[in-house]
């Protein structure tokens, strides 16, 4: 929760500090990460969002067979790293090596949220997750993917429809849906820890109990 909240709290500063350098319709989120505060709050709102994945993919997200999605949230994880560590060029440097790193690792970040979301709005079904989780992870798995592939096309295809002037909406867009899809896997996992101990009480009281034998006398 701390890490989401933290990631959301930096991003949001940057966009009321920077308003000034950074225009939010046709600049990319990474460039806020060229100016001050967005130096530091950048990579550190990013690699809050990278812990919350990190420990996601540690503890779970309280769904059975969720291996696979605890995988691909340690992923997301390591590339959310990169995208903070490699930081994305200026207009002087151009699109150098490691802002190619950084485009690509924030991109596959992008994918591999989307795909978790998919994952476990797919397997909620019938698991005992509250309804607002349900269906909100669907909302997040569509519009994540529309606003995901009008990010792809206004960075590689800029002239079509004049993406490249408005880029910077779906990208915040996308930013915002993946942040609530986090919050909603943390709460179906404090959801799940929480049931756990509930399910088990009493057990260890009648596990405790001697076992009587046949035949024996009370």
């Amino acid at each position: 929760m701390s890490g989401v909240a933290a990631s959301q709290a930096g991003f949001a500063v940057m966009h009321l500090t920077q308003a000034g350098a950074v225009d939010p319709v046709a600049t990319p989120v990474s460039a806020y990460a060229l100016t001050w505060p967005g130096v530091l709050l950048f990579p550190l709102s990013v690699l809050s969002m990278a812990s919350a994945c990190a420990i996601l993919a540690g503890r779970g997200v309280g769904l059975a067979r969720e291996g696979l999605i605890r995988f691909l949230l340690g992923a997301t994880a390591v590339m959310l790293v990169c995208a903070a560590v490699f930081r994305t060029g200026t207009p002087e440097s151009g699109l150098t090596w490691w802002a190619q790193i950084h485009r690509y690792s924030a991109g596959a970040a992008f994918v591999l949220l989307t795909v978790v979301a998919a994952l476990c709005a797919a397997r909620m079904r019938g698991a005992g997750v509250p309804g607002w989780v349900r269906r909100g992870t669907w909302w997040v798995t569509a519009v994540a993917a529309l606003t995901f592939l009008t990010t792809a096309v206004n960075t590689f295809l800029p002239g079509l429809a004049d993406g490249g002037d408005w880029r910077g909406v779906p990208q915040r867009v996308l930013l915002v849906v993946l942040s609530a899809l986090l919050w909603m896997l943390v709460a179906n996992s404090v959801r799940s820890l929480g049931a756990a101990p509930a399910a088990t009480a009493g057990v260890p009281a009648a596990a405790a109990k001697a076992p009587v034998l046949a035949g024996s006398r009370s």
